[in-house]
């Protein structure tokens, strides 16, 4: 029950931070420092369906976690390898880049919890048994 209750809350806060991307696309942008893409046409639509995208898909896992926990567990672990790739992104790019961002670390240390919470309902659902099961 707990994993469950957990993913929902990785959930909620993904879909809140895609609701604010959505929403607030410019000033998103601007904090990410990357508030030289508003004059490129398209940056604030990409901004905003990428707002949208972790709403929607954060929204729809927690909702098939409390409806159908088995789909939702799935697709919990879905999202969580999303978030462990971003890390592994953050990761490659500090120790290729070296940058000595105090933020990149917080964003990194961000992604790994949301991954790690995401695939709980997942592993938590598995039910291991010692060998293989035969139905005779």
């Amino acid at each position: 029950m707990i994993p469950y209750v957990l993913a929902v809350l990785a959930c909620c806060l993904a879909g809140g931070l895609g609701g604010y991307v959505l929403a607030r696309p410019q000033e998103a942008l601007a904090k990410r420092g990357l508030a030289v893409l508003d004059g490129t046409p398209g940056a604030l639509g990409a901004a905003r369906g990428f707002g949208a995208m972790l709403l929607m898909s954060h929204a729809g896992a927690a909702g098939l976690l409390g409806y159908y926990p088995s789909v939702g567990a799935a697709m919990a672990m879905a999202l969580s390898l999303l978030w462990a790739g971003s890390a592994l992104g953050r990761l490659v790019s500090g120790v290729l880049d070296g940058h000595n961002d105090p933020a990149a670390v917080q964003n990194l240390l961000f992604d790994v919890l949301m991954g790690l919470t995401l695939a709980l309902p997942f592993w938590a659902s598995r039910q291991l048994a010692e060998g293989p099961v035969f139905n005779i």
